[in-house]
């Protein structure tokens, strides 16, 4: 404890005058007789003692009165803990979270007029003259430059809930920028306005050769309560007309309290799709699915709604994808008999389906050119691929396509080695030509899991007539999709980017007809060119991933691309370029800064919907408390960092704390009457 004026501690001498007012009685004694005073011997002694008592009491009650008003006039106070702080700056510095948690709500309002108002008061706090900067997480390039008082205020009052989320190291290093500071020799004061939360707080990752001190303020919503949307996708890539879709919904609450039978809703195209009621525990999550058919091809743009408040951004979930009015297979064949044979088989599969358009090319009449017009490509006992081929298979791998590989019982080994090793697949040893009854299929894979309804470890599986061996080096990524009795692969997959290969160890010919004919046989091949579709990305995350690729641009020119936010007459050229195999790379920039679904058209055609949604780090409603603020700042942070934690009392308050300490004098004030009063009641209530 300290002094603004010492000097009156010499005042204490006063206590003096009730000691000698106790030692020196100036009271006259009344002498009375009576005839016989020995009855009045013990009265005498036990009042003695009373009395002496009660002078003691109000003796010390009149001292301590004294030292209370003495340290009254003195003006004790309690020093700040860092003794080097100066309140006054020649810069202040205000950062405001104007994050989507924000909206929360405290006693005193919403947190973000809240952290407006506190704003407010700093920036009256300081004398004219002062330099001010504002930061938000918008991050403005007009917040680079100085405010005075009244600029600032104008700046403050504009501020708005924003979308963006932005970890506060990212702020304060921007703050103390080297390259945007011109003033880095001038005293700084930084006040930071947050909840706080744990997703953004990342005190690790902020600079500590900063001089200047930081003053974090956190301003808490009164009720913690989040019911959201946290994500939707779907298990099957391709979609069809007629085709029933199954949509999955995670919900997340992040409540203490439960909810019964609330209402989710699906639309698409602007129609409601799908109805149905949930229920949830708190802090819990839960996935929901959505059945519905697509009725007609196209471009489909839906979203996902909960009810919830009052934060209400994460309550929508926007989703788009296409769906295929047609896929097409080509099957490439040698002119071997195994060859020949093992195309009917196809062509009995595909022939007749509406929805798969099959052709077929005899290697030596190969079109490579077209060959990435096809979703899937079947590679039907070919005994050499050529170098041009292998190339061009590559290419539209890793753009998309599906590759099916069936090798021919006497195909070059070498060659095929070359082929496979272009996807880091593992490569042939050699050819068994014992025959081997296959012995399980991966249940868990889409190609399979989308297929059958049930699991059936008992199915009775067909005998293949001679097949190849792999290598099996561990550092090789391939999944495998069937295997034989003894272990070895039949059947596996190689992801290449954003295409797969898939190898079989066996031919499709007449040899292996028990295959051919049973019943897995169908709904494997026929899977493959339903996945071979690449997974179309329903939805984006604004500020979280920095493009969208639109594919299929073949004789389109880049000049007459534009997007559009759907229900919005305007429209803008974004910011793109070709990534080559017809491909646009469309930068998600701040044009994109509104959840909701974005055409991207050509000329008047539009070709796809780019769905944005608001990121969810903003609901996951997980604050540092004060504890953790104080243990984070101890472990990461110089003593230059500061916790008000009192930031609900007026900011004039707190900046004569922080300027020269707690002030203790009404504590002193309020001692004094209640001495003063005590010794008045010995006084007059003592008998």
């Amino acid at each position: 404890m300290r002094f603004l004026y010492p000097a009156f501690l010499f005042a204490l001498f006063a206590i003096i005058i009730p000691i000698l007012i106790h030692l020196f009685s100036f009271r006259k004694f009344t002498t009375v007789y009576f005839s016989n005073v020995n009855y009045l011997k013990n009265i005498k002694r036990e009042s003695k003692r009373k009395s002496q008592l009660k002078h003691l009491l109000m003796l010390l009650a009149r001292i301590m009165a004294i030292t209370c008003l003495v340290f009254l006039f003195a003006q004790p106070y309690i020093p700040p803990d860092n003794q080097e702080q100066k309140i006054t700056a020649g810069i202040v510095n205000i950062y405001i979270d104007n994050s989507f948690s924000m909206n929360a709500l405290s006693s005193k309002g919403q947190l973000m007029e809240v952290a407006r108002n506190k704003a407010l008061e700093i920036a009256d706090a300081y004398p004219p003259g002062t330099r001010f900067r504002l930061l938000t997480n918008d991050l403005e390039p007009r917040h680079r430059h100085f405010f005075n008082k009244e600029q600032l205020i104008q700046q403050i009052s504009e501020v708005r809930i924003s979308p963006r989320s932005v970890p506060l190291s990212l702020i304060y290093n921007r703050f103390y920028d080297p390259t945007l500071n011109q003033l880095a020799q001038v005293t700084e004061n930084t006040y930071m306005i947050s909840d706080f939360q744990s997703v953004t707080s990342d005190f690790e990752n902020i600079r500590r050769d900063i001089s200047s001190t930081t003053y974090l303020m956190p301003i808490r919503p009164t009720k913690i309560t989040n019911l959201y949307i946290d994500s939707c996708w779907m298990e099957i890539p391709a979609h069809k007309p007629g085709q029933e879709e199954l949509l999955k919904v995670k919900i997340r609450n992040q409540s203490d309290e439960s909810y019964q039978n609330l209402p989710v809703k699906l639309y698409l195209n602007d129609t409601i799709k799908a109805l149905t009621n949930f229920s949830i525990e708190a802090r819990s999550e839960q996935v929901i699915e959505l059945k519905y058919l697509n009725l007609n091809p196209g471009i489909q743009t839906g979203k996902v709604e909960i009810s919830d408040f009052p934060i209400t951004h994460d309550n929508t979930y926007f989703i788009s994808y296409n769906v295929e009015q047609q896929l097409s297979a080509l099957a490439i064949y040698g002119n071997t008999q195994s060859g020949n044979g093992g195309i009917r088989y196809l062509r009995a599969l595909f022939t007749d389906d509406p929805y798969v358009r099959f052709e077929e090319m005899n290697i030596e009449n190969l079109a490579i050119s077209k060959l990435e017009e096809f979703n899937t490509i079947f590679l039907i006992n070919t005994g050499e691929i050529s170098s041009g081929l292998m190339n061009e298979l590559q290419r539209i791998i890793e753009n998309g396509t599906s590759v099916v590989f069936f090798p021919e019982n006497n195909g070059n080994i070498e060659n095929y080695n070359q082929f496979l090793s272009r996807f880091s697949a593992s490569t042939i040893t050699n050819f068994d030509t014992t025959s081997v009854e296959l012995g399980g299929l991966e249940w868990e894979h889409p190609v399979y899991s989308q297929v059958f309804r049930e699991r059936d470890d008992k199915i009775a599986f067909p005998k293949i007539s001679g097949s190849f061996r792999f290598s099996s080096a561990t550092e090789i990524s391939e999944k495998p999709l069937l295997w034989f009795r003894s272990g070895q692969k039949a059947l596996s997959v190689q992801s290449t980017e954003n295409g797969n290969l898939f190898i079989f160890s066996f031919p499709l010919s007449g040899s292996n007809d028990e295959f051919a004919r049973h019943i897995l046989f169908a709904p494997t091949l026929y899977s493959l060119v339903i996945n071979s579709v690449p997974r179309q990305k329903i939805s984006y995350t604004i500020g979280r991933e920095p493009f969208a690729i639109v594919k299929n641009l073949s004789g389109m020119e880049l000049s007459g691309f534009s997007v559009m936010l759907k229900d919005d007459p305007l429209n803008f050229i974004p910011d793109f370029t070709s990534s080559g195999a017809n491909q646009l790379r469309i930068n998600l920039n701040d044009f994109f800064s509104i959840a909701g679904h974005y055409l991207v058209s050509y000329r008047d055609s539009i070709l796809t919907s780019i769905s944005l949604n608001y990121d969810r780090a903003e609901s996951s409603s997980v604050y540092l408390n004060t504890n953790e603020l104080k243990s984070i700042m101890e472990e990461f942070l110089t003593d230059q960092f500061i916790l008000i934690e009192n930031s609900e009392q007026r900011f004039s308050e707190i900046f004569e704390e922080i300027s020269t300490g707690k002030k203790l004098w009404k504590l002193f004030l309020v001692l004094s009457l209640l001495f003063i009063l005590s010794e008045t009641l010995i006084a007059r209530l003592w008998k």
